[in-house]
């Protein structure tokens, strides 16, 4: 039984292996290295051993390989290597024998990449051990594995499977150097030599090459990413040759070249490096901030711009918007050229509304010029006939130009370099308008492939490809969506397919030439005019009545036409500033107001006696508090000094504005001195300025010296700028301010009603103020508030023991005519009196509730645990104040913690003491919780909900 559980526990411990590796298995079963030990013995198969093999035995079939007796299930090796009927036949004598399970192993994962070391001729690469305490492991040898057979079989089936995408790939790669290569120069500029289409197409082959190997060699993390040139730069390539023309004029065409073409490089060069450093600063996802209808303008335009082209390659006329222009494309010689190239064109777009699959595009433009020879056959046409009438592009030598021919045209002796430096603008421009695509492109190649990446490494790819194009005389060069998507959903999603795409682009480029003089100049110009139709219809078509304001949809058809009649970097130019136009309309018209109140509606969570409430309604109005929201700048920060004008005016007795900038995120220049002129304003007018909220904002608006004091002013300013942390401190203030008048009046008929702590706010001489109509009318609500509710008269002494807690209970029962003799003699003597500290924490949140407590003097808070802020006071608890009741009633846990703001002294009453007095006097106990504290939890619960709900 051990034996078997032995060689069970042996069994159990595969053979680990790499993953996708392979090696053969020696035909000889003796090991050529061999070590011995006291606790076990090994065997090893060397690389030199596995070099003269034959058989093709997998790591993943020998990880099955187990060690031991052989159960039934298993056949024993003999020693050919081959499966032997001899159950105890031992590959070797006196060793044990190696078994081919009949059911393949499991092998764990997590063991599947295990290190690699160098392999020498004698390194085991498998040991098998004879104890059951060591566990066979497998040593994989790179260099010997990575050519098998196997590995060869697989690669050649993926390129075979990946052969339709490539082709496909290659086909619209030669679409689009065919029409867009061949616009890279000016098509009708006399300083272009005649081998200029060819020059541009052998660019946009290398540029397109470049970005393949850069994306294949781990540039980009889609296996399946087809890269070209950035086609979208061609109107700033013809800008650049027009400013360095204007700049050379008398010079030689050899040197007008050589600069244009060190002025394409630089150009490339530099928006390599700007996608090298967004990357690396992860700046990707701010490119995204830029205004989208702009880049929409700017698509339009060059989708204008293309069918000027257009009609530029077929027909050719120079592009020039005049009344001369369009007679001239009028006639018949050139309407029937572009004007067929345009029906085309406008034929792909019908079939389309009607038909939708990615392989459209690429089987029309594949039968056009097969139609097209199927015509010429037809009439009998010749083809010298055809180039004569502009059918098919007249390339002088086409045949002869080497593929490398834009090289030739490099010359640096020849370069003018203050021509180059006067294209730098159009540069900055070229390279903005070019780094906004591939933080487009990119994600939504993402979303289609559903797959996960990286933005900030794919623009360092492109930041890469783009400077090596750059060095070789290229032009720009992205990841295209469209053929990217259609590669990658054809097979082409493999890197070998990426490594055949570029080889097959390679060979285009060297051989492809002799197919250049025999592509119909129909199929080129429609598929200029089908571009230009499409980014036209998307700019001008497609974004009407989809919920864009009108004022952007303005803009996008202003750049479009700017940059169609005057040129593309004027029209980059208006239209950001008609974004800074449209911003500054936008958000002046959305107001920074969120809200208004005034101290009637909205008070603060200090709880409020009977009297003072009733006061404060009445008073209230001197309070006007604004609510704030979002970012204060020139176009915005106006409304909240007209708004306050009007409430002065409207409302002449208003003696505080609070302004609340918790919802505030920023704060320009002009909003600074907006509030210095506020300042000055409410301070002639002897009106408090109340900021809460500021928080950090306080650092920005502090140097602009609104908190700084006029020493030459008649008015002492630091009495009416004032700095809270929260809105509820800024309304307790003013509520303190208020009610130091009723405390004035009310310390003449009852001294024990004026709070005798936290009121070092206030300094009540000399806020007094009683010549004002604001102070006048504080006056007159005082002595309507005492006169109306006069404080009751205890029918207690001040001797009595139950006097103390009662007395400040009796100011907030002031609505009650009488005072129950009974119930201040029952209760009264079971309060027990304590003297806090502040911060001393009374009881906590979650707490069993075994007291209530009364308020003698300080203050308390009820505190809320808030997992951002920390502990946050909910409510303020001043003398006369009952807290802790419905907690011990309702045997609930603490909702809030209790906590002294001040030193306080506090009554206490036991629920001990409680239950006692409910047995011994019940009809007691219930007037006290019916007529005492239930009336008093109904106001508190009045002012509580109140408070909160303001605040929406």
């Amino acid at each position: 039984m051990a034996d078997e559980e032995s060689n069970r526990n042996t069994r159990s411990r595969p053979i680990y292996y790499p993953r996708k590796r392979s090696f053969a298995v020696p035909a000889r079963s003796h090991f050529v290295s061999r070590s011995s030990d006291a606790c076990e013995s090994q065997y090893a198969i060397t690389a030199h051993e596995i070099r003269q093999q034959t058989m093709s035995w997998t790591f993943r079939e020998l990880s099955s390989y187990a060690v031991g007796e052989s159960p039934a299930s298993e056949q024993p090796l003999t020693e050919n290597g081959q499966p032997s009927n001899d159950e105890n036949s031992p590959v070797l004598a006196g060793k044990p024998s190696l078994y081919l399970p009949t059911q393949p192993a499991v092998v764990p994962e997590e063991r599947l990449d295990e290190t690699e070391h160098n392999v020498t001729e004698t390194t085991p690469l498998i040991t098998i051990t004879t104890s059951t305490s060591a566990r066979a492991s497998a040593v994989p040898a790179a260099t010997l594995n990575d050519f098998t057979y196997d590995n060869v079989k697989s690669v050649c089936k993926t390129g075979l499977l990946s052969l339709p995408a490539v082709c496909l790939a290659v086909m619209l790669t030669l679409l689009d150097a065919m029409s867009y290569g061949i616009i890279v120069f000016p098509h009708s500029d006399p300083h272009i030599p005649v081998t200029g289409p060819q020059a541009g197409i052998s660019m946009f082959l290398v540029s397109s090459i470049v970005a393949q190997i850069v994306y294949t060699a781990g540039g980009s993390a889609f296996k399946g990413a087809v890269g070209s040139m950035m086609i979208e730069v061609m109107p700033f390539l013809h800008i650049m040759c027009a400013i360095i023309e204007g700049q050379m004029v008398g010079k030689s065409d050899h040197s007008i070249l050589a600069t244009i073409m060190v002025a394409y490089a630089m150009s490339t060069l530099f928006t390599g490096m700007v996608f090298l450093l967004i990357g690396i600063f992860n700046l990707g996802t701010v490119i995204q901030f830029f205004p989208r209808h702009i880049l929409v303008g700017c698509i339009g335009g060059i989708g204008f711009f293309l069918l000027l082209t257009g009609i530029e390659v077929t027909a050719h006329i120079v592009p020039d918007i005049s009344y001369e222009y369009l007679l001239k494309i009028l006639e018949w010689g050139a309407l029937k050229l572009w004007g067929s190239s345009f029906l085309v064109a406008i034929l792909l777009k019908t079939i389309q509304h009607f038909i939708e699959h990615p392989m459209l595009v690429p089987i029309f433009y594949i039968s056009v010029p097969i139609v097209f020879y199927m015509i010429v056959f037809i009439f009998n046409l010749q083809l010298n006939y055809l180039r004569q009438e502009g059918w098919l592009f007249n390339f002088e030598s086409a045949t002869d130009a080497p593929f490398y021919l834009f090289w030739t045209f490099f010359d640096f002796k020849e370069v003018n370099w203050s021509a180059v430096l006067s294209t730098l603008p159009t540069q900055f421009a070229l390279t903005f308008f070019g780094i906004l695509h591939v933080p487009i492109n990119v994600p939504a190649l993402s979303i289609s492939t559903k797959q996960d990446i990286n933005l900030s490494k794919e623009i360092i790819g492109h930041g890469l490809s783009n400077i090596a194009s750059g060095l070789i005389g290229g032009t720009q060069n992205y990841l295209v969506y469209s053929n990217s998507l259609l590669y990658i959903r054809s097979g082409g999603d493999s890197t070998i397919s990426g490594v055949l795409l570029t080889i097959a682009t390679i060979v285009l480029w060297i051989k492809g030439s002799a197919v250049i003089e025999f592509v119909p100049s129909i199929v080129v110009g429609s598929l200029i005019f089908h571009l230009g139709i499409d980014l036209l219809k998307e700019s001008i078509f497609d974004t009407w009545n989809v919920g864009m304001h009108p004022f952007e949809y303005y803009t996008i058809v202003i750049i479009v036409l700017v940059m169609g009649v005057v040129g593309f970097t004027e029209g980059i130019m208006v239209g950001i500033m008609l974004a800074c136009i449209f911003f500054v309309v936008m958000y002046s018209r959305r107001s920074i107001i969120r809200d208004t109140f005034n101290g009637a509606q909205l008070r603060s969570t200090v709880h409020r006696l009977f009297r003072q409430q009733n006061f404060l309604d009445k008073v209230g109005d001197q309070t006007h508090i604004i609510k704030l929201q979002g970012f204060m700048f020139f176009g915005t920060v106006n409304q909240l000094d007209t708004y306050i004008k009007e409430v002065q005016r409207d409302s002449p007795r208003t003696r505080f504005f609070v302004l609340d900038f918790s919802l505030i995120s920023g704060i320009d220049y002009s909003g600074l001195e907006t509030f210095l002129r506020i300042k000055r304003n409410l301070t002639q007018s002897n009106t408090h300025l109340i900021f809460c909220g500021l928080q950090s904002l306080e650092n920005d608006i502090r140097p602009s010296g609104i908190f700084d004091f006029d020493e030459d002013s008649t008015v002492d300013e630091s009495l009416l700028v004032h700095i809270f942390d929260t809105l509820n401190d800024s309304l307790e203030w003013t509520e303190n301010f208020l009610l130091s008048t009723y405390y004035i009046k009310s310390v003449q008929t009852d001294p024990l009603t004026v709070p005798n702590s936290s009121w070092n706010l206030v300094d009540l001489g000399r806020q007094s103020i009683a010549s004002t109509p604001r102070a006048q009318q504080v006056s007159f609500e005082a002595e309507r508030v005492i006169n109306n509710f006069p404080h009751i008269s205890s029918p207690l002494t001040k001797n009595s023991t139950s006097y103390e807690p009662f007395r400040f209970l009796m100011q907030a029962l002031s609505e009650r005519d009488t005072i129950d003799e009974e119930l201040l003699d029952v209760f009264g003597p079971k309060f027990v009196n304590h003297e806090y500290r502040s911060g001393h924490v009374i009881y906590l949140s979650g707490s069993i509730a075994k007291s209530l407590y009364i308020v003698e003097s300080g203050e308390l808070g009820l505190s809320l645990a808030d997992p951002m802020a920390g502990d946050k006071i909910v409510e303020t608890l001043i003398p006369g104040t009952m807290v802790g009741e419905l907690e011990m009633f309702s045997k609930r846990p603490r909702i809030c913690s209790l906590v002294c703001l001040s030193d306080a002294s506090v009554w206490e009453l036991s629920k001990e003491s409680f239950d006692a007095l409910s047995k011994s006097h019940p009809h007691v106990v219930l007037k006290f919780v019916t007529e005492v504290a239930v009336t008093f939890d109904a106001q508190r619960f009045y002012n509580t909900v109140h408070h909160w709900s303001q605040l929406r």
